[in-house]
C-alpha cells in the first residue's frame, strides 16, 4: 500500500536516515518481506538457546552493540551471541542484506534494552506497592515462572500500538476504511473482565493468562523468552541482595508515547 493511497504526506527530508532504517524493520513489515526476515531473526534467537544466558545475565553482562563497520570486523571473528547467529543466517541461501542486519540489530537493542528496563522497574514497583512477600513469589524456579506473568499483565511494556487498515474492513461491528488509524492498548485488554477474572488483583497462579504484553499473530515479540528470563534472573536477586526493601515514595512513571515504564523508583532497605 503506497503513502498516496492511504492519504499520506510525502516524507519529510530531515527524517530520511531514520526513514531508511524503518524500512527494514520488521515491525513494519507485512508478509512475504516480515516470513522471510523473521525466520531469519527466530532462527538467530533459537540457536542462541536463551536458558544458557542465564549466568551472564546474573553476571551483568551486556549485549555487543553494532552501525556498519563492526558488522564487518565480526565477520571476520565470528562468536556465539546473537549478532553472530544473524550473520550465520546473513551467509545462508536466504541472507539477510547489510541495511537488513543493521536495522534489525538497532531495533533489537533498542527494544531489548526499554523492554529489560521497563520489565524489571515496573515488577519491582508491583511488588513493593502491593507489599507482597519476594519469599513466597520466588521460593522456586516454578513459582518464579508464574510470578513474572502478572507484573507483565498488569503493567505491559508498551501501552500503544498503532496501525493502519489497508482495505475498507468491519471488525466486531466497526467499519473501517482505507487508511483509518487503529490505537492498540494491550494495557486495557490485560485487564478485560471478561478475560481475566479479578483483573486489578496480582494472582501468580493465573491460568490461563493469555495476556497481549507481547502482542500476537506473527508480530509475537521475538524477545518474549529472553524478557521472561532476564526476569526470573534478575528479580530474585535484587530482592535477596536488599532484603526488607520499600517504597521511600510514591513511584513516578515517564511520560512517554507509548512506552510504560518509571521515571523514578526511590526504596530503602534494610
Amino acid at each position: 500500500m503506497s503513502r498516496e493511497a492511504l492519504g499520506w504526506p510525502a516524507p519529510k527530508a530531515h527524517l530520511e536516515p531514520f526513514d531508511a532504517l524503518e524500512r527494514h524493520s520488521i515491525q513494519e513489515m507485512e508478509p512475504p518481506e516480515h516470513t522471510r526476515l523473521r525466520n531469519l531473526v527466530d532462527r538467530a534467537f533459537v540457536s542462541r538457546q536463551d536458558e544458557k544466558l542465564a549466568p551472564r545475565i546474573a553476571a551483568r553482562k551486556f549485549a555487543d552493540f553494532i552501525m556498519r563497520g563492526y558488522a564487518k570486523v565480526r565477520r571476520a571473528e565470528p562468536r556465539d551471541d546473537l549478532i553472530g547467529q544473524l550473520l550465520i543466517a546473513e551467509s545462508e541461501d536466504e541472507r539477510l542484506s547489510e541495511d537488513e542486519l543493521v536495522g534489525t540489530c538497532i531495533l533489537l537493542l533498542n527494544a531489548g534494552h526499554e523492554a529489560t528496563v521497563n520489565a524489571i522497574g515496573n515488577a519491582v514497583r508491583t511488588i513493593l506497592d502491593r507489599g507482597l512477600d519476594p519469599r513466597t513469589l520466588f521460593a522456586d524456579p516454578i513459582a518464579t515462572a508464574a510470578a513474572v506473568e502478572e507484573p507483565l499483565r498488569l503493567d505491559p511494556l508498551l501501552h500503544l500500538f498503532t496501525r493502519y487498515a489497508l482495505e475498507d474492513v468491519e471488525a466486531s461491528g466497526v467499519s473501517l476504511r482505507t487508511g483509518d488509524r487503529i490505537g492498540l492498548l494491550p494495557g486495557a485488554a490485560n485487564r478485560d473482565p471478561e478475560r481475566f477474572p479479578d483483573p486489578d488483583a496480582f494472582a501468580p497462579g493465573r491460568d490461563p493468562n493469555p495476556h497481549l504484553t507481547f502482542g500476537a499473530g506473527l508480530h509475537f515479540c521475538v524477545g518474549a523468552p529472553l524478557v521472561r528470563l532476564e526476569m526470573a534472573v534478575a528479580l530474585p536477586i535484587l530482592f535477596e541482595r536488599l532484603p526488607r526493601r520499600r517504597l521511600a515514595e510514591r513511584p513516578r512513571c515517564r511520560d512517554a508515547f507509548h512506552f510504560h515504564g518509571l521515571e523514578a523508583l526511590r526504596v530503602a532497605w534494610g
